[in-house]
């Protein structure tokens, strides 16, 4: 994808790598995710590359949670 233009505002969106706090059954995990960002808009576009830094992310998150001794 090269110079995408933000669905919302019209802007131009870059490349950047920008924080992203994931959370799944009160447990929180934050990653440095890639993708299209506006400076706009709090729009962004992630292909499948970038979004495989989420998933792994997720299911690191899930597979902790679930180890959890349940109260």
């Amino acid at each position: 994808m090269t110079d995408p233009v933000c669905p919302e505002s019209g802007a131009p969106m870059h490349r950047a790598v920008r924080p992203l706090t994931l959370t799944y059954k009160g447990e929180s995990i934050t990653v440095d995710m890639p993708g299209w960002y506006c400076d706009q808009s709090e729009e962004s576009i992630h292909d499948g590359d970038d979004m495989k830094v989420s998933d792994r992310a997720l299911n690191r998150l899930k597979a902790r949670v679930e180890r959890l001794p349940q109260p």
